[in-house]
């Protein structure tokens, strides 16, 4: 049964290489590619050059890399979820602010913001140097 089964895969194997169509490269400055026979083509060979080793290493690296590749992914989204439940969880808004008929920041008296007023501070006013002020008379 498994001399069969490798003698099918054997003659599978052979038979793909040997149906291959040829591939011409064509057109000016041979920039298109064509499996027709075209006027001023050039026959380009196309078989893989590799051994039936390498090319198993390469499909069992290719096998190996998707399956990193899906462990990352998996990682990743666990630890988005975990960031937005700990952001979801840290910070408290809410949906609609309290409305006072007044503009937002703003008191009915003086135009001072009510965080100023809480905190006790004067408004920060700018001034002159006096080194600078004279060096500029």
């Amino acid at each position: 049964m498994t001399r069969s089964l490798l003698l099918l895969g054997l003659m599978l194997a052979t038979s793909s290489q040997a149906l291959a169509a040829p591939i011409y490269r064509c057109g000016p400055g041979g920039k298109t590619y064509s499996q027709a026979p075209c006027a001023d083509g050039t026959v380009i060979e196309a078989t893989d050059p590799r051994s039936a080793a390498q090319r198993a290493e390469a499909r069992r690296m290719l096998a190996a890399e998707r399956r990193r590749a899906a462990e990352l992914e998996r990682e990743r989204l666990a630890a988005e979820k975990a960031a937005e439940k700990n952001a979801a969880g840290a910070v408290s808004v809410s949906a609609t602010p309290a409305d006072d008929g007044k503009p937002a920041g703003k008191t009915a008296k003086g135009g001072k913001s009510a965080a100023k007023e809480a905190e006790g501070t004067k408004p920060f006013t700018a001034v002159v140097p006096k080194a600078a002020a004279t060096a500029a008379r």
